[in-house]
């Protein structure tokens, strides 16, 4: 199957988890854009990339990921939403507290590298961070473009359930958060609800911010950030949702391997690298008339963790 190539004028995409990452066929996909206006951005720069880690994701795993994106000579520079040594950056006790750690981080990648100016690339619990810090933090005008990875774009109805249900966080995630810092609400829960006025404020009142270019990349297989609409922006702005499925049918894209998927790895470079947008399937497409994994009804209210 030959490789073919999702360009700007669609929005839909596809990933998968096989072992066997065959290295060309790219599903066909139409593109859905957001109405714009489209930002001015110049992408004849590489610029380095700021990866902002998932909630409690292990150092090792955002490093492969850095390290893979390296073999398409993407500049990737983790940060890490939780570190272990500081109980006050768990992620079941803040969101908006881990957004304010980003300045700094930013002044030191920026001595480090001579740029002040970076892409982004982000991951579940990260997109909230990387958007509160886009937003309350001053954060957009470092940033050219945004790559998020089921990125929690409307928030977490886990945690609106929660909160309404009288404790958050939920049975049993209350055992990470240090008893110091314990409340319930915890101000995580509150930061990420997407019944919660902080959410609302976040996308008000557009869920994109003016200035930046957003992939919102997710896939009908997720299970822990169901249902997978959540993940995908609505409104002004310039963006693309992208449905893995849509693209590749019959990879199996979930949402705890997502950054180490080879095919979603490819996709995310090409946005890094101003498209076209391009997915290398790692399964082929079903015999005509067979079912796919695009036929799988996606997860409505699934027993989340985030």
């Amino acid at each position: 199957m030959s490789s073919k190539l999702l360009r700007r004028c669609s929005v839909a995409c596809a990933l998968s988890m096989s072992l066997a990452f065959a290295a060309a066929p790219v599903a066909e996909a139409g593109v859905v854009r957001g109405p714009g206006p489209a930002a001015s951005i110049d992408e004849s720069e590489k610029l380095p990339v700021i990866y902002v880690s998932g909630s409690n994701e292990p150092k090792q795993m955002a490093d492969a990921f850095a390290a893979s994106m390296r073999r398409f000579d993407v500049d990737v520079h983790p940060f890490m939403v939780w570190e272990p040594s500081d109980p006050a950056t768990s992620p079941y006790v803040t969101v908006k507290g881990n957004s304010a750690r980003i300045p700094a981080f930013i002044e030191k990648l920026k001595a480090e590298t001579g740029h002040d100016k970076f892409d982004v690339v982000t991951y579940s619990q990260g997109g909230l961070v990387t958007r509160y810090w886009l937003k309350d933090f001053d954060g957009a005008r470092h940033v050219r473009k945004v790559v998020s990875l089921s990125g929690l774009i409307k928030g977490s109805p886990f945690q609106a359930d929660a909160v309404r249900n009288g404790q958050c966080p939920p049975p049993g995630l209350e055992l990470l958060v240090p008893p110091e810092l314990a409340k319930n609400p915890s101000d995580a829960c509150l930061e990420m609800s997407s019944e919660g006025d902080e959410v609302r404020r976040l996308n008000t009142p557009s869920e994109a911010l003016p200035g930046i270019r957003y992939y919102n990349i997710t896939t009908t297989l997720e299970y822990d950030a169901s249902p997978y609409r959540i993940n995908l922006m609505d409104g002004p702005g310039d963006y693309y949702n992208i449905v893995t499925q849509d693209l590749c049918p019959n990879d199996p894209v979930v949402h705890l391997t997502m950054t180490m998927t080879p095919s979603v790895q490819s996709l995310v470079a090409s946005a890094l690298k101003g498209g076209p947008l391009e997915m290398k399937c790692m399964t082929p497409d079903s015999p005509p008339g067979a079912p796919s994994l695009k036929d799988v009804p996606p997860v409505e209210n699934g027993p989340k963790v985030i």
